[in-house]
């Protein structure tokens, strides 16, 4: 997975370059013991069905880069939200072309999530894909680990500040935003139980250290288990630029940003 550090990812004309992956051939060399000679008859590949292509093949994407199309869908994806305890309704996000008609914005597999088994209410339920919603599982039980560990309390609601949007990103120009396929959140601010309120405006800080607040130090924490243990793999925040300064925007692009 392509990975752009935070300084590549403020200079736009390395971005653009950035963007392009050299892939190369599959490294030849001795093979595995067991492994069959090269002609001799082996047991038979289990058939695996071909994957849901992400994109109807009404669109033509044929110039659309890699980066910038909707993810596809995760076979048993709902499965797995239901089996994890998760509470969410399917809520089709039929897939159309931006008003200018070079790129598509929706998704295949778009779930409205409501609620996860760390019990954490949203200011209004994400409607997001299904995978970004298995993420929040992950996320929500990282943010109540910490919230245990430095308020001795648990967090009782998100507040979010969107999920779809078809649009570019802002500042970059021919970058779509993970917004335009249901495939990013945004979250404010965490309200733990007792009422108190943690926003990453007030509370994030700015530079590399974490404030000396127990608020700071909690969205500091959640951060960067969030990055480190891959939950998603874009974390913008307030040290990331001004369109930041007041949300974490948190998605799943083909490409990771650690924006910490």
């Amino acid at each position: 997975m392509l990975r752009l550090d935070l300084a590549s990812a403020l200079v736009k004309p390395l971005l653009a370059g950035l963007l392009t992956l050299t892939t190369g051939e599959p490294a030849t060399g001795a093979a595995e013991p067991g492994a069959a000679e090269p002609g001799a008859a082996g047991p038979a590949a289990p058939a695996v069905a071909a994957p849901e292509p992400a994109v109807d093949p009404r669109f033509d994407v044929s110039a659309i880069s890699e980066y910038n199309l909707p993810p596809a869908p995760r076979a048993g994806c709902e499965a797995e939200l239901a089996k994890a305890g998760a509470q969410f309704k399917a809520s089709p996000l039929e897939m159309h072309w931006n008003r200018s008609r070079d790129f598509l914005c929706g998704a295949k597999q778009v779930v409205r999530y409501q609620r996860g088994p760390a019990a954490i209410r949203y200011s209004s339920s994400p409607r997001v894909t299904c995978t970004v919603a298995l993420a929040l599982l992950r996320f929500e039980a990282i943010v109540q680990e910490e919230a245990e560990r430095v308020f001795g309390r648990k967090v009782t609601s998100i507040e979010q500040m969107g999920t779809y949007n078809c649009r570019e990103i802002a500042a970059y120009d021919g970058w779509v935003s993970q917004h335009s396929f249901a495939h990013a959140i945004d979250v404010k601010r965490f309200v733990l139980k007792g009422g108190r309120e943690i926003s990453v405006q007030k509370h994030y800080g700015r530079g590399p250290d974490a404030p000396a607040h127990k608020e700071g130090q909690f969205l500091r924490a959640v951060a960067r288990r969030v990055v480190s243990e891959g939950v998603f793999h874009v974390v913008l925040t307030p040290n990331f630029d001004r369109a930041h300064h007041n949300h974490f925007h948190l998605d799943l692009a083909a490409y990771v940003v650690d924006g910490t």
